[in-house]
C-alpha cells in the first residue's frame, strides 16, 4: 500500500482536498491511486458537479463503480434526486447500478413518507424518464397525474383499497452491511480490506475471496458470503452457491435467488425462505411460485407466517390476487386470471374467518 494514502487520509481529515487530491493523483500505482481519488470524490459530495469529475476520472473500472454509487447514496441522502439518478447511470456494473438506483428510490420515499405529502416530479427536478429508472417504485408510494404520493393506507373497511408494487428485480433486496460494534479499534477492518475484497469479487477470484471473508467479523463476514454466493450462482456454480447459503443464518438475497430457481418445489423453496427474512422477498418469492404452479393454500400459509394473523394474511393474499389480475390483462393470460380469482376467493375466506 502506498504511503501517500496516510497522507491524503490525513489532509481530508483536515478538510484541504484540493492538497488531497493533489497527493492522490502523485500516487503511482493504478489501484491505489483509484481508491484515494474516491475518498476525495466523497469528500466533495456538497459540490456534486466537482465530485463527479473527480469520481468519473478514476481508472480502475471497480472502484469507480464504487466511488459512484457511494456519491448517488450521499446525493439521495441529502436529496439531491436529480444528481444522485445522474451518478447512478454512469456506474458500469450493472448490480452497483441496480443497487444505486434502490437506495435513491428509497431516499425518495422515505421524504416523501416523512413529510406525508405529494409531490410533483417537477419540484424534485425529475422527469418521467427518471421516474423509469426508480420503479418499481417502494411500497405505499405511488406516481399519479405528474404526483409521488404516500399510497393508500390498509384499513379494516369494506372494500378494496391497496396501492404498492412487489418488487420482482432479478436480484431481489439488497443491503450495505451495517457497521458492527466492535471491542476494539485493532478489530475493525480497514476499508481497503472491503475494496480488495470487492476487486477480487469483481475479478472472479471467488475461492481466495471466500479465504478472506471467512476471516472477517460479523457481519461483514456473512455479507461478502452471500455476495460470492450470488457471484457462484450466476456463473452456474449452484453446488458451491449452496455451500454458501448452508453457512448464513440470513440470506435474505442468496436465498431468494436460490428459491427462484425452484419454483417447481415449493417444499424446497421453503427450505430457502427459512432464512430469507426479509417480508417482501418472501411476498416476492410467494407470488412467484404461485403463478407457476398455481394456489396452494398450505405453502401460501407458510411463505406469509410473518402475518401473525388471518385477517391480515387475507389481505395481503388478496393484494396479490390485483397484482395477479393486473399482469394477466396485460399478458392476455386467462390462466393467470383463473389464479388470481382463486388467491381472492382463498384471501376473502381467510378475512372472513378472521371475524367468525
Amino acid at each position: 500500500m502506498d504511503e501517500r494514502l496516510l497522507l491524503v487520509r490525513q489532509l481530508l481529515s483536515e478538510g484541504d482536498v484540493e492538497g488531497a487530491e493533489a497527493e492522490a493523483r502523485k500516487i503511482e500505482d493504478p489501484y491505489w491511486r483509484s481508491y484515494a481519488l474516491r475518498w476525495v470524490a466523497e469528500a466533495l459530495a456538497d459540490e456534486p458537479e466537482r465530485a463527479l469529475e473527480v469520481a468519473l476520472s478514476i481508472e480502475e473500472p471497480s472502484v469507480r463503480d464504487e466511488a459512484l454509487r457511494s456519491l448517488a447514496y450521499i446525493f439521495s441522502k441529502n436529496e439531491k434526486f436529480k444528481e444522485a439518478l445522474e451518478t447512478a447511470r454512469k456506474i458500469g456494473n450493472s448490480f452497483l447500478r441496480k443497487k444505486a438506483f434502490r437506495a435513491v428510490s428509497n431516499f425518495l420515499a422515505r421524504a416523501i413518507a416523512t413529510k406525508g405529502i405529494e409531490i410533483r416530479l417537477s419540484d424534485l427536478k425529475l422527469d418521467e424518464r427518471d421516474l423509469e429508472d426508480l420503479k418499481p417504485l417502494p411500497y405505499g408510494i405511488i406516481y399519479k397525474d405528474g404526483k409521488l404520493m404516500p399510497g393508500s393506507v390498509l384499513h379494516r373497511i369494506k372494500g378494496e383499497v391497496m396501492s404498492g408494487v412487489v418488487d420482482r428485480s432479478a436480484e431481489g433486496p439488497k443491503r450495505e452491511p451495517p457497521k458492527p460494534v466492535f471491542e476494539s479499534e485493532e478489530s475493525e477492518p480497514e476499508d481497503y480490506v472491503f475494496e480488495y475484497i470487492r476487486k477480487l469479487i469483481e475479478d472472479g477470484e471467488l475461492e481466495e475471496t471466500e479465504k478472506l471473508a471467512k476471516g472477517l467479523p460479523e457481519p461483514f463476514r456473512s455479507f461478502y458470503l452471500e455476495e460470492i454466493g450470488v457471484k457462484l450462482l450466476e456463473t452456474g456454480d449452484t453446488a458451491r452457491a449452496e455451500e454458501i447459503f448452508r453457512e448464513l443464518e440470513v440470506s435474505d438475497v442468496l436465498g431468494s435467488l436460490l428459491a427462484r430457481k425452484n419454483l417447481d418445489r415449493p417444499e424446497l423453496v421453503l427450505k430457502y425462505l427459512e432464512k430469507t427474512h426479509n417480508p417482501a422477498t418472501r411476498l416476492m418469492v410467494a407470488y412467484e411460485v404461485t403463478k407457476e404452479r398455481g394456489v396452494d393454500t398450505e405453502f401460501l400459509r407458510n411463505a406469509l407466517i410473518w402475518a401473525t394473523d388471518e385477517w391480515k394474511r387475507g389481505r395481503i393474499l388478496k393484494f396479490l390476487a390485483f397484482e395477479m389480475l393486473e399482469e394477466a390483462k396485460k399478458k392476455g393470460d386467462e390462466r393467470l386470471r383463473r389464479i388470481s380469482r382463486e388467491l381472492f376467493e382463498l384471501g376473502k375466506s381467510v378475512e372472513n374467518s378472521s371475524e367468525s
